[in-house]
């Protein structure tokens, strides 16, 4: 009960901090970069772009890890879930006005607010969302650290909303100083979370076998 109260708790942080972002007019974090472009140049939702998006990553781990299994099929239906969240929240959430040192400072706490439901999400161990399904599919199959990944991914993501925007000759929505901080940051903000949070739960966990 604890693990699936955390995983709901991560999911709502990165949806919400997904809205905030875009409310503080400084640029999308870069790994909802693509579907705040395509939700803009096709006049969709956020949440229905965020959803086509993601049944995308989820046919991408297919193809990389070369097998469909339960994990993958079980974030289709958080795919809906995760958009219709996405939508609600950008409903409720009103304009944060302010200076822009303020919208900066903002910013950087939504980013950990982030990277703390990214966190929530992967270390629960239940269905990922397909943002970080696929980081995770990458990793394993390439070998290489998640965080690591989860920087080169959100890096081609801004890269890919870059090109969308130039082919349909419009602004490049969302691309500013804050998703290229977001690109930068967020994977180190993980794997702060990763050395210090895991590390202090696995402590706790041994001390409760050793008792």
């Amino acid at each position: 009960m604890k693990r699936v109260l955390l995983y709901i708790l991560g999911l709502n942080l990165i949806a919400v901090a997904v809205v905030l972002n875009i409310r503080y007019g400084l640029g999308v974090a870069a790994f909802s970069s693509v579907m705040y472009s395509i939700s803009e140049i096709y006049q969709i939702s956020l949440g229905t772009a965020s959803i086509l998006c993601y049944l995308i990553f989820v046919l991408l781990q297919c193809l990389f890890s070369r097998k469909v299994t339960l994990p993958y099929l079980l974030e289709i239906p958080l795919s809906f879930l995760f958009g219709w969240l996405t939508d609600l929240y950008d409903l409720v959430i009103p304009a944060i006005p302010g200076p822009l040192p303020l919208q900066l400072i903002l910013f950087g706490g939504t980013m950990f607010l982030t990277a703390m439901g990214v966190f929530l999400c992967v270390k629960t161990n239940l269905v990922l969302t397909p943002t970080d399904g696929i980081v995770q599919t990458m990793s394993q199959v390439f070998h290489l650290p998640f965080s690591g990944v989860k920087n080169g991914f959100d890096l081609s993501l801004v890269a890919i909303s870059a090109v969308l925007c130039l082919a349909n000759h419009t602004p490049f929505y969302g691309i500013g100083v804050g998703t290229v901080l977001s690109a930068v940051c967020l994977g180190r903000i993980i794997r702060l979370y990763e050395k210090h949070l895991f590390q202090r739960e696995a402590w706790a966990l041994r001390g409760q076998e050793a008792g």
